[in-house]
C-alpha cells in the first residue's frame, strides 16, 4: 500500500492530461488553413491604368497557368510551339476587369478565373504614367492594407500603359512578371534604376518630406533569334513624384546622380574620354554622405561621394597605369560624377521634389529650427546651396598592365 496515495493519484492524472494534450498537438498540427493548389489563381503581376469611363480603374492581373509552367522546362522559354515569347511559351495568362477599386477588381476577377486570387506570391504592381500623374495613393492602398501580398512587392511605372506591360515578355523568365522583378533588381545593381518596394513606397509616401520614386518600365522593339521583331521591356530611367503625384522623370544618367547620393551605387561603368579614346571604369565600391548646415541662414548641403573603380577598356594605344595618367583619368572620373549629381540636384530642384532626403537630414540634425522650416519645405528646397566633395580612385587595370597594341 502507498504511503502517498493522494500524491500519486495526481501524477497519474498529470500524465493523463499530458498525453491528451500531445494527442491534440499531434492531430491538428499542420496548415490549418492550406487550401488545394487547383483551388487558387497565382497571381505574378498587376498593371492599373485609368478606364476610358471617368472615375474606373481598368485592372490587368498576370496569373500563372500551373499545367504550362510544369512543361515549360524553368525558365528557358519553353519550346513547346507557337514560336518565341508566344502564349504557349509563357507559363501565364492575363486577365482584365473594370471597376471602381483595386478591391472590386480583385474579388470580380475571382469571378473570371473560377478561383480565388492569390497574391502572396505578386512580384510587380506596374502604374500607367497617366493614372501616377492623376495620384497613385488609392491604387496602391489596397497592397499595403491588405495582409496577403508582401512588402517586397515591386513598384514601377509604366511609360504609356501598365496593362501593356503585363502582356509582354520580358527577359528569359517565362514568367514575365519574374523576369520584369529581375529586370529591376539589375538596372539598380548596374545604377540604372532605383529598385522600389511597397514597403518602401509606403514609407516614401507617409513622409512629409523625402518625395516618392519608382523605376520606368517602357516597352522597345528588338529582333529575336528567328529575325521576327518582338516587343520587350526595358527599364528606363525613374519617375518623381511630389506627394503622390507624378511630376517628372530623370534619364539614366540622373537617376545615377540620384543613386550615389543615396549611397546604392554598387557597381556600373563610367565612360571618360582621355589620350584621344574612350575609357570604361567599372565602379567596384562608392559611399556616401549627405551634411546638411545652416550658415547665416542660408540652407547648405555637403554630399561626400568616394568612388573605387577598376579599368575596364580602353580604345587608346596609350599606356594608361602611368601614375599621371591614372591621376588625369581619376579628375575625369570626378568629373563625371559631379556632373551626374548636379543634374540629379537641378532637376528635382526644378520638379520642387526632394527625392535625397535632404529634409530628413536636417530634421535630425537641426531639431529646433526643423519646426519653422518644415511647413515651407517645398519652397525652400529648391534654393538650396550644394557643395560636393568627390574622392576618386583607381585601384586596378585588369589582367593588363599595358596595351596590347601600341601605336609605332
Amino acid at each position: 500500500m502507498s504511503l502517498f496515495p493522494i500524491a500519486e493519484t495526481k501524477n497519474k492524472q498529470l500524465c493523463l492530461l499530458l498525453m491528451i494534450l500531445l494527442i491534440i498537438v499531434v492531430l491538428f498540427t499542420g496548415c490549418w488553413d492550406w487550401e488545394e493548389l487547383n483551388n487558387l489563381t497565382i497571381v505574378s503581376g498587376i498593371g492599373l491604368d485609368q478606364a476610358e469611363e471617368p472615375g474606373k480603374i481598368l485592372f490587368t492581373a498576370q496569373v500563372i497557368r500551373p499545367a504550362a509552367l510544369s512543361g515549360s522546362g524553368g525558365d528557358s522559354g519553353g519550346t513547346r510551339g507557337g514560336g518565341e515569347g508566344s502564349a504557349e511559351t509563357q507559363a501565364v495568362r492575363v486577365l482584365t476587369t473594370t471597376e471602381e477599386t483595386v478591391f472590386q477588381a480583385v474579388r470580380k476577377l475571382s469571378t473570371q478565373a473560377s478561383n480565388r486570387l492569390l497574391l502572396s506570391h505578386l512580384q510587380v504592381i506596374v502604374i500607367s504614367r497617366e493614372a501616377a500623374e492623376q495620384g497613385i495613393y488609392h491604387y496602391i492602398d489596397f497592397f499595403a492594407r491588405d495582409p496577403e501580398p508582401r512588402p517586397d512587392i515591386r513598384v514601377l511605372v509604366a511609360e504609356k500603359e501598365a496593362g501593356e506591360i503585363m502582356r509582354q515578355p520580358c527577359g528569359v523568365s517565362n514568367i514575365p512578371a519574374l523576369g520584369l522583378y529581375r529586370a529591376v533588381q539589375t538596372a539598380e545593381l548596374n545604377a540604372l534604376a532605383p529598385d522600389i518596394t511597397m514597403q518602401e513606397a509606403n514609407i516614401r509616401l507617409a513622409s512629409e518630406t523625402i518625395e516618392l520614386i519608382a523605376p520606368i518600365a517602357k516597352l522597345y522593339q528588338e529582333k529575336g533569334v528567328s529575325g521576327v521583331t518582338k516587343t520587350r521591356i526595358d527599364i528606363d530611367g525613374t519617375a518623381v513624384f511630389r506627394g503622390d503625384k507624378m511630376v517628372g522623370k530623370l534619364n539614366h544618367r540622373e537617376t545615377r546622380g540620384l543613386l550615389w547620393i543615396l549611397g546604392k551605387v554598387k557597381t556600373g561603368i563610367i565612360v571618360t574620354e582621355h589620350a584621344e579614346g574612350k575609357q570604361s571604369l567599372e565602379i567596384v565600391k562608392a559611399q556616401s554622405k549627405i551634411t546638411p548646415e545652416i550658415r547665416n541662414n542660408e540652407l547648405v548641403v555637403k554630399i561626400a561621394v568616394d568612388v573605387t573603380s577598376n579599368l575596364g577598356d580602353q580604345q587608346c594605344s596609350k599606356n594608361l597605369t602611368d601614375p599621371v595618367m591614372i591621376a588625369s583619368l581619376e579628375e575625369k572620373q570626378t568629373a563625371e560624377i559631379k556632373k551626374e549629381i548636379s543634374g540629379a540636384v537641378k532637376k528635382a530642384q526644378e520638379l520642387k521634389a526632394d527625392i535625397f532626403g535632404f529634409g530628413d537630414e536636417l530634421r535630425r540634425k537641426y531639431p529646433e529650427q526643423w519646426k519653422k522650416l518644415e511647413q515651407h519645405w517645398a519652397e525652400l528646397f529648391p534654393g538650396i546651396k550644394i557643395e560636393l566633395e568627390i574622392k576618386s580612385q583607381i585601384k586596378a587595370t585588369g589582367a593588363l598592365i599595358e596595351p596590347i597594341y601600341q601605336q609605332k
